[in-house]
């Protein structure tokens, strides 16, 4: 039986746009390592699957178009269709390849990004020379329309040849054993570490201006303040996965998405896939069964927190009320869940330290309490909060003093309680007349007066204040016209941004600093404290943040990750 040579066209239309969407795959998951020779046999795969399936769907629709309507023929009885299908898939995937390299962009490493946006090109060149082979088919002979399909063939083939060596060109590195040189420094200058959660940079600025926040304005005249530049995503839990451990969520896992592996990955765990083509219904169709669905691990994903990282070298760290925490990966440890549970000792590291965190327990002044009196229904659960974020700084106060840590985190959760029981959902802060903006505001001045507490009882310490970003982070546009519609009708740019603050000895003061991104966090961290930086990590050490002197003395250090299996520690002078 002959297969009609317009039914191998439509394959060919479904078979191109199975082969780059494969290859799309592996480009958005660059963690994982895979061979050419591997690569060759999934796009074949994917090649075949949406070849069949999408050209018989084609071909049913034309042989029904035939039934319904006849067959049209030239004047020599023979008319080439199908090529223009070909043309119309490459483009296609044209489009998602440069959707997905702008969208993604800021998920993948920049090498990965690089070789992204060659393997774009290359489809892009290959979509209009498909074109022009198309329009020269349009009116060919049966013989000359069966050699322009065989030159198409061969395009394909070489376009895909190309891709291969794209995605062979980036590897990521593993280790096993490192050496980590930890200066001089390190753990003669504490860090306190305060994440609010939803407090946007420019509430901040309407509130300092009102007057509201004393030491907020204190802090952005004399110290560092800046603002922070959230990455779209799909959930905040990807945010402050990346604020925890400095890396982008293609390194942590973090996505704010299930996970997902297929019998394309390999026998190691971190074979899957975290990112997978948006806008096409690729987790429906594209996914080889059997498919398992993982979660991320909170709260850092596959990475170690910026508190394990100090553990790592021989540092104390206590982490209280981190988003998703667990009760392990620090000397002390008390999760965001402990004042939810009635298990209390299994939310905290020790679980000895149990009954003492019952003791550090704070409930509001009779005058907060009395702010928030005409928030009706409201009213508990901002209480509740208020009582929460009191505890924590307690606790986080009590850590500090003890001496024995080196760094000390601690989490305000409470501000987010308030205004999702205002039902605030949008990163406008509401006028000062109005009962919600009165809550906020309220709230706020207690966020003020808990950390000026902190840097007034702690002026040895390092004191680094952020938040991700506003009550809305940026969502990430998975669709084509999720994409338009944020070209179009996009929100005020920076309402979302959050803020970085850093305050001690040794802080210079900028007018104009650049704004940080979640990444910069740990690596600015980790250079204050005097400890190695992962070369592994994304983000940058906030370098305007400190007096020259500082950054005489401490000189930047380099450790190949701190994620190897073994971390051999070697100290200055050593």
């Amino acid at each position: 039986m002959q297969v009609p040579w317009s039914y191998l066209k439509r394959v060919l239309a479904g078979a191109i746009f199975g082969l780059y969407m494969a290859n799309l795959l592996y480009f958005l998951n660059p963690q994982i390592d895979i061979t050419p020779a591997r690569l060759v046999t999934v796009t074949i795969v994917y090649g075949l699957i949406c070849g069949i399936l999408f050209g018989s769907a084609l071909w049913g629709l034309r042989a029904l178009r035939v039934k319904l309507f006849g067959d049209p023929v030239t004047a020599t009885g023979y008319r080439a269709h199908g090529f223009g299908f070909v043309v119309f898939a490459a483009f296609v995937a044209t489009a998602i390849y440069w959707m997905h390299l702008e969208v993604f962009r800021i998920y993948l490493p920049i090498g990965a990004v690089r070789v992204l946006a060659k393997a774009t090109n290359v489809i892009t060149t290959a979509a209009f020379a498909l074109l022009l082979i198309w329009v020269a088919e349009r009116n060919a002979d049966r013989r000359r329309s069966r050699i322009l399909f065989l030159i198409g063939v061969l395009l394909i083939a070489v376009s895909s040849l190309f891709l291969y060596e794209r995605r062979d060109s980036y590897r990521t590195e593993k280790q096993t054993v490192v050496v980590a040189d930890v200066g001089t420094v390190a753990g003669q200058r504490p860090v306190i570490v305060i994440a609010v959660r939803n407090l946007p940079y420019d509430w901040i600025l309407t509130l300092t201006g009102e007057g509201s926040l004393p030491f907020f304005e204190q802090a952005r005249t004399r110290g560092y303040f800046t603002r922070l530049e959230p990455f779209p995503t799909v959930n905040p839990k990807a945010l402050w996965a990346s604020i925890a451990t400095g890396k982008l969520p293609f390194r942590h896992g973090v996505t704010g998405r299930v996970a997902y592996r297929t019998p394309l990955n390999g026998s190691d765990p971190a074979e899957r896939f975290l990112i997978v083509p948006s806008g096409v219904g690729f987790n429906i169709w594209g996914l080889i069964p059997p498919v398992e669905r993982i979660g991320s691990q909170l709260p850092s994903g596959d990475s170690l927190p910026l508190w394990t990282l100090f553990e790592r070298l021989g540092l104390h760290a206590a982490v209280f009320d981190w988003p998703s925490s667990t009760a392990r990966g620090a000397t002390r440890v008390v999760t965001d869940r402990f004042f939810a549970t009635a298990n209390q000792a299994g939310e905290v590291a020790p679980p000895a330290f149990a009954l003492e965190a019952q003791r550090m327990v704070r409930t509001p002044s009779a005058a907060a309490v009395q702010r928030f009196n005409g928030a009706g229904s409201a009213r508990q659960r901002i209480l509740s909060g208020l009582t929460t974020d009191l505890s924590t700084m307690s606790m986080a106060r009590t850590a500090a003093a003890d001496g024995s840590f080196a760094l000390t985190v601690a989490t305000l959760g409470g501000f987010e309680e308030a205004q999702r029981a205002i039902h605030i959902f949008t990163n406008d802060l509401p006028p000062r007349s109005t009962l919600k903006g009165e809550v906020l505001r309220a709230y706020a001045e207690q966020i003020d007066a808990m950390i000026a507490s902190i840097a007034r009882e702690f002026p040895d310490h390092l004191l680094v204040v952020v938040s991700p970003s506003g009550p809305v982070p940026p969502r990430l546009p998975t669709t084509p016209f999720a994409v338009l519609r944020d070209q179009f009708f996009s929100d005020d740019p920076g309402a979302d941004d959050g803020f970085v603050l850093i305050s001690g000895a040794g802080v210079a003061h900028q007018e104009k600093p650049t704004s940080a991104m979640p990444v910069d966090l740990v690596p600015t961290v980790l250079y204050a404290a005097g400890l190695p930086v992962g070369r592994d990590m994304d983000g940058r050490v906030l370098t305007d943040a400190f007096a020259e002197d500082v950054l005489r003395r401490n000189s930047l250090s380099l450790v190949q990750t701190y994620e190897a299996k073994e971390l051999v520690v070697r100290r200055g002078g050593a």
